[in-house]
Formats: structure tokens, C-alpha cells, sequence
């Protein structure tokens, strides 16, 4: 489904309570060549893709009156992978636990970008990710 298409969007949820931020990015969106609007979650060791039936829409924390806000905003820090071609994708999986995923790396030609989730939020780094504090391994994902 990913491999061999291209990036074209990133946006990402964060989740606020009374304007306090709990989580810069909850849920990862990416926009992609053919299938369009793809979300990425890990909670609780597990990897969810979900391929969305329209775009997110950007929303601003001032446009929420709510005490739980989740804001839509651009996810500016992956600009360098915009039009970037996805070759191989895989998950950082926990040494002897079966639902052990704590993030994802995406191979884009000679560079790519892992997600890693730590207490429910995700972060960004480039690369292959290697300051985990437990054993990991990757598994490449056929998706």
C-alpha cells in the first residue's frame, strides 16, 4: 500500500487539557501519491495505519472551545521528506514481547525517519532511532 508512493503531506493531533499540552503529536497524518490521507497511532505496543476517508482538516487550538482539545496543525518538522519516495518501512519492536511496538522507521531512498511513541505521545527523529532503554529490533512491515 506505502511502498513506492510519495509523500505529499504531514500533519499531525496533539492533545491539550485547559490549554495545557499533554501531547505534541498523538496521531501522525501523512498524505501520499495514490492512497491519500494515511494516520499513524502506537498505544499501548501496538502500530495502527488507518487509510482516512477525507483529509484531516487543519484546526487551531484558539478555534476549540472545549476543556479537551485536539488540534490539527502542519507537521513543518517533516518538510524534508515532502516528495520524498517511501522504499521500505519498519516497526521497532520490544524483545520478547508480543505487542511490543514502540515506533516505526520509514526508508526513504538513503535517509529516513523514525516515530518512536513514548508515554502515549509520538516524536520525530532522523534515522534509525538507538537510545531506546530496552532491547528492540526492527521488523520490516509489508504494508
Amino acid at each position: 500500500m506505502l511502498i513506492n508512493e510519495f509523500f505529499k503531506d504531514f500533519r499531525f493531533r496533539s492533545f491539550l487539557i485547559e490549554n495545557e499540552l499533554v501531547c505534541r503529536m498523538l496521531t501522525l497524518f501523512f498524505q501520499v501519491s495514490s492512497s491519500g490521507w494515511v494516520s499513524l497511532t502506537i498505544d499501548e505496543g501496538i502500530l495502527s495505519w488507518s487509510v482516512e476517508d477525507s483529509e484531516p482538516m487543519l484546526l487551531h487550538i484558539k478555534n476549540i472551545d472545549d476543556a479537551f482539545a485536539y488540534p490539527i496543525e502542519t507537521a513543518v518538522e517533516f518538510n524534508k521528506y515532502l516528495g520524498k519516495k517511501i522504499t521500505n518501512i519498519s516497526e521497532y519492536r520490544l524483545e520478547g514481547i508480543e505487542e511490543g511496538c514502540v515506533g516505526v522507521y520509514v526508508e526513504c531512498d538513503d535517509e529516513g525517519f523514525s516515530v518512536v511513541e513514548k508515554d502515549g505521545c509520538l516524536f520525530l527523529f532522523d534515522g534509525i532511532y538507538q537510545n531506546f532503554q530496552e532491547k528492540t529490533f526492527l521488523s520490516r512491515l509489508d504494508i
